[in-house]
C-alpha cells in the first residue's frame, strides 16, 4: 500500500475511544506519515466532532449511520442532506474550503 493513506476516525462508541480531543490527538498522533483523516462522532458527538475535524483535520464523515438525529433533544430526525449541510455552514463560518469529489480523488490519488 502506498501514501496517502486515508484513516476514518470515529468517536464516541462507549466500549472504543470517546469524543473527547485527547483522544482523538493520540489516535491522529500515531498515524503514519502521509496520512489524510477525517473525523466524526457517534450520536450526539457528531457535530461537536465535526467540528473538531473542520479546525483541525483533514475533513469530516457525516451521515444517518452515525446519527440519525438532527438535534441534540432528538426531537428531529436527520438526513444526509441536512447533515451535510451542517457542516457545509460550519465550514463557511470557519473559512474552510469544500473540496469537490474530484479534488477529493485528487488528494487521495484515487
Amino acid at each position: 500500500m502506498t501514501p496517502p493513506y486515508y484513516f476514518n476516525i470515529l468517536l464516541g462508541n462507549i466500549a472504543a475511544a470517546q469524543a473527547k480531543l485527547l483522544h482523538l490527538g493520540l489516535i491522529v498522533s500515531e498515524l503514519p506519515a502521509d496520512s489524510i483523516w477525517v473525523v466524526t462522532g457517534i450520536g450526539d458527538f457528531q457535530k461537536m466532532m465535526n467540528a473538531i475535524g473542520l479546525i483541525t483535520g483533514d475533513g469530516v464523515r457525516v451521515g444517518l449511520e452515525d446519527n440519525i438525529w438532527f438535534d441534540e433533544n432528538r426531537t428531529r430526525l436527520a438526513t444526509n442532506s441536512m447533515l451535510v449541510e451542517r457542516v457545509v455552514r460550519m465550514a463557511a463560518v470557519l473559512e474552510r474550503d469544500i473540496a469537490s469529489p474530484a479534488e477529493t480523488r485528487r488528494m487521495l490519488k484515487l
